[in-house]
């Protein structure tokens, strides 16, 4: 059992220390956070824990193994870094930090203090993403020609970061993987329509080898909550709905065919495709429950997490060249 401290209990922190204080793999020991406001909640739901204003009170404690950090991006590299220069194992909510360039800091201090460093892209512990994981792992899908992802709602528009940091790291690391390759390139457009100069709805293409072309549409600014992925394969197309209570992942046997016609000197006909849709069975763990989980049995085992730090420097790169296309108009960003 690793005893850990949470470090930010704003947005995020309070679902991160409800998982930590019913851990079998954790003891929580301290919630920090900036306002005492927030400490005051804390202490209420979380009596038998130590709050405190001073992120250094947790780190510099010898009884704590790990932290978990869930402040804004800007803060992310700073309170890592000192983490792991306290011998603390790390888990950061994604992003992992605000450039590629802070990433391999905090990678070499890692390797250096053999600690574990790992980012929060729930997404990879969500059982729907898991069963799509496996059908495209399996060929059941085929070859993938196209994916279409949309992550849309009216929700809390910042003004420190744009959509992009805010909402395409679940997509890109969806897609990483999905699909255990990075794009060929990256094309950006957005508008700001609420605050100056922050990007609050954007459409993103890529390019993937084997001419795989990906769509993902990011806003805060929509009518409707979608959480919506289309997968289209020349065997088999698969929808996701992360909104659906229970009906997440659909399979469809569905498709177009080119077949030749016989004696017909080279013609050739579409042949429609329409069978079954299959609605597999799909485990209901929580995603954030299995996320904290793995965290700790990789700090127990000395293991690599599936979300580690070269999982999570793909994804700053990613957002990186889409932040670049969107500030030159929608140029293409190759990699």
């Amino acid at each position: 059992m690793i005893t850990i401290g949470v470090i930010g209990y704003g947005y995020w922190g309070p679902n991160l220390t409800r998982i930590w204080a019913q851990s079998k793999k954790a003891n929580l020991k301290y919630i920090c956070d900036l306002k005492e406001s927030r400490l005051a909640v804390a202490k209420l739901n979380w009596p038998q824990t130590l709050q405190t204003k001073d992120y250094f009170d947790v780190i510099k404690d010898p009884q704590v193994d790990a932290v978990n950090i869930a402040t804004n991006i800007i803060s992310h590299f700073e309170i890592a870094k000192n983490a792991l220069l306290h011998d603390k194992h790390v888990l950061v909510e994604k992003p992992l930090t605000a450039s590629s360039s802070e990433v391999k800091e905090l990678v070499e201090i890692a390797e250096k203090r053999k600690k574990v460093i790992m980012v929060g892209h729930t997404f990879l512990y969500s059982p729907p993403i898991i069963k799509i994981n496996e059908y495209i792992k399996n060929g059941i899908v085929g070859n993938i020609d196209f994916i279409q992802l949309t992550r849309i709602n009216l929700g809390k528009v910042k003004h420190d970061f744009n959509v992009i940091w805010d909402l395409a790291p679940h997509d890109f690391s969806i897609l990483e993987y999905w699909l255990n390759k990075m794009p060929q390139w990256i094309q950006v457009v957005g508008k700001a329509a609420v605050y100056q100069n922050v990007c609050d709805v954007a459409f993103i293409n890529m390019q993937y080898p084997g001419d795989l072309l990906v769509n993902i549409h990011l806003s805060w600014l929509s009518p409707v909550k979608l959480r919506q992925s289309y997968i289209v394969g020349d065997k088999n197309m698969i929808v996701f709905d992360d909104t659906h209570p229970s009906e997440k992942v659909k399979l469809y046997d569905i498709g177009i065919d080119l077949v030749k016609e016989p004696d017909s000197f080279g013609e050739f006909q579409l042949t429609y495709r329409t069978g079954d849709i299959n609605v597999p069975r799909i485990d209901n763990t929580e995603p954030l429950t299995a996320e904290c989980d793995h965290f700790a049995e990789c700090i127990e085992t000395n293991s690599a997490p599936i979300s580690d730090s070269a999982h999570a420097l793909r994804i700053i790169e990613m957002i990186e060249a889409s932040q670049k296309s969107l500030n030159n108009k929608g140029e293409r960003i190759y990699f």
